[in-house]
């Protein structure tokens, strides 16, 4: 090839490849990038190099000057169109998106989220402490790309989180002209394609990746026309919020794409798997305690070969018939409801075990989910087996452009470093904190766990002080508030078993003497707002009860208090009898 591997030579001879040529770095679909601009995985997977667009810090000086000063949106729309975002157009761009807050939000942005803003910009991951307006920072920057005619998915943990800041933001994306749209997971395919074709798209992680390996799916064999458009405007850019629970926490499932199953004797063969493993005795079979995994005995293996003489014409493979009433039993005695699953609208809805949210469109695997709604008295779904996959490293990695932030990034930097090529840069908060963190407790019994919290929570909430517990499961936090409400406590909850008011449950979490429990749900993206008096009595205290698995949980849940530089404080109360301290557990 002429001018070899010299990029300069190259380009002084005009044969530049598209990362090459100037005011093309940031892709949208057209000429230049196609109409649907995404990476090719297996060049660069795992070498990350971002193209990098300056300083950070001399970028974020730079817009927080302009934005004190009149700039004509259409003289930097056009230069942007032109050049991209270099280093001359970076300020002028933040500039105007910081002028849109100001005028359609009344948000003054503080240098911390100048400061974000220019480090996503510049393909980085963002530690910003909870409560310092990461919101804000995403949509910045995020503006700042699509003033540039780059389309930018914001992603973010949940669907709750997705709705609220593309609400929360309209006004100002609307202020430069820009559109903005949310896809959510149960929303119908012609809404989501709606939502893909704004400026900007807020969405979670699985949605957008679902939606493309839909595409994928859809795309005929040798170049052929496609029947139907694609969903996606291709992957340009993604700015991650909360990105340590998206490309860590979610990335240990593989996304799977269910296709039909032509299956007749599908919900037969479910009632009866279920019907033999009810007659079972408890000497049949034996559960780890730990894992919820289910092994035969010898009693177990001759009672089913008893029990299967109901169904002969069925049950005539004698290990797939073992394999089936195994399942059933795995259905009947290893997942519990509100723990494992909530039941909603007539649906088995399972609960993620990261972010204790409801995942509406995620399914067990194999005959497992049909069971489980058999044991509830539900209609199973329709049988499906697995199609196309794909795992998060692969699905960023097919990102042109890939940023994200999060309050709990540093544990995890180098897990991040490896798979997906970014930098953790770290930006201070602009007050100081004033949590006080009380030292871990230790108790032996649950029940002298729960008298101390009783005494706590009605010695906090009679002083004024709004109260935030963390518990693990919705089973516990409705135990929870029965025994609080006995002992002449009301008490308020965030769960997945009532996702519906959570919008409502938030916003009155921080009136005086408020005691709400929650999940982990509540850990990430929860502003809980505080009023006057409630600040005066000292804020928001959080009462971790929670066993989590990582550091990372903990640090987002304590982070509910003291947000912005208010008051506040945390304590951690572990106890003895909790399941994953169990002697049988390790």
């Amino acid at each position: 090839m002429i001018g070899g591997s010299n990029p300069g030579l190259r380009l002084a001879l005009g044969f530049t490849t598209r990362s090459e040529r100037p005011g093309h770095r940031w892709s949208r679909p057209g000429i230049v990038w196609g109409a649907y601009p995404e990476r090719d995985e297996l060049s660069w997977m795992g070498r990350r190099r971002p193209v990098r667009i300056g300083r950070t810090e001399t970028l974020a000086r730079g817009a927080m000057v302009r934005a004190a000063e009149p700039l004509d949106p259409g003289r930097v729309r056009t230069r942007l169109h032109r050049q991209g975002l270099s280093p001359d157009t970076l300020a002028d761009a933040l500039a105007l998106a910081g002028q849109a807050a100001r005028a359609a939000l009344g948000f003054e942005p503080r240098p911390a989220q100048w400061r974000s803003a220019a480090a996503l910009l510049d393909q980085r991951l963002v530690e910003m402490d909870t409560g310092e307006g990461k919101t804000l920072a995403a949509a910045m920057a995020a503006a700042a790309a699509a003033l540039a005619g780059t389309p930018v998915h914001v992603l973010t943990a949940n669907d709750y989180l997705a709705g609220r800041d593309a609400g929360a933001m309209k006004a100002l994306f609307g202020h430069l002209g820009l559109s903005v749209a949310s896809s959510l997971e149960h929303a119908d395919e012609s809404t989501r394609r709606l939502a893909y074709a704004a400026d900007v798209c807020y969405a979670t992680a699985r949605t957008v990746a679902f939606d493309y390996l839909r595409d994928l799916a859809d795309a005929p064999p040798n170049g052929a026309a496609r029947a139907a458009r694609p969903r996606l405007r291709g992957l340009c850019m993604a700015i991650i919020d909360e990105a340590d629970s998206v490309l860590i926490d979610e990335a240990r499932m593989p996304l799977v794409l269910a296709v039909p199953r032509p299956d007749p004797g599908y919900r037969a063969r479910l009632w009866q798997s279920l019907d033999i493993a009810r007659r079972l005795g408890p000497d049949g079979f034996e559960i780890d305690a730990a894992s919820g995994a289910i092994a035969w005995q010898a009693e177990g293996l001759d009672a089913v070969e008893r029990l299967r003489t109901r169904y002969a014409q069925v049950w005539i493979n004698r290990h797939h018939r073992e394999e089936c009433v195994l399942l059933a039993l795995r259905a009947l005695h290893g997942l519990r409801r509100d723990h494992d699953y909530v039941v909603h609208d007539g649906r088995v809805v399972l609960v993620d075990e990261n972010t204790g949210r409801p995942a509406a469109s995620r399914q067990l695997p194999g005959d497992l989910h049909g069971l489980v709604a058999l044991k509830e008295g539900l209609t199973p779904p329709p049988p499906s087996e697995p199609g196309s996959g794909l795992t998060y490293p692969r699905f960023f990695a097919r990102y042109h452009l890939l940023s994200g932030l999060s309050g709990t990034l540093a544990e995890a930097r180098t897990e991040l470093r490896r798979h997906y090529g970014l930098r953790v840069q770290r930006v201070e908060r602009d007050l100081p904190n004033r949590r006080r963190d009380e030292g871990p407790r230790w108790f032996e019994c649950a029940a002298d766990r729960t008298r101390a919290v009783i005494a706590r929570a009605r010695e906090l909430s009679t002083a004024g002080r709004p109260v935030l517990i963390g518990v693990d499961t919705v089973a516990d936090a409705g135990r929870l508030a029965r025994t609080l409400a006995a002992a002449g406590l009301s008490a308020q909850r965030i769960d997945a078993g009532d996702e519906g008011s959570e919008a409502g449950t938030i916003a009155g979490a921080g009136t005086p003497g408020r005691i709400t429990i929650a999940t982990p749900m509540a850990g990430r993206g929860t502003d809980i707002v505080l009023s006057p008096k409630a600040l005066a009595a000292g804020g928001l205290h959080v009462l971790n009860l929670q066993l989590n698995r990582s550091r990372r949980v903990d640090r987002q849940m304590v982070g509910r208090a003291a947000r912005q530089g208010e008051p506040g404080s945390s304590e951690h109360w572990l106890c003895g009898e909790a399941p994953a301290l169990q002697p049988s557990a390790w």
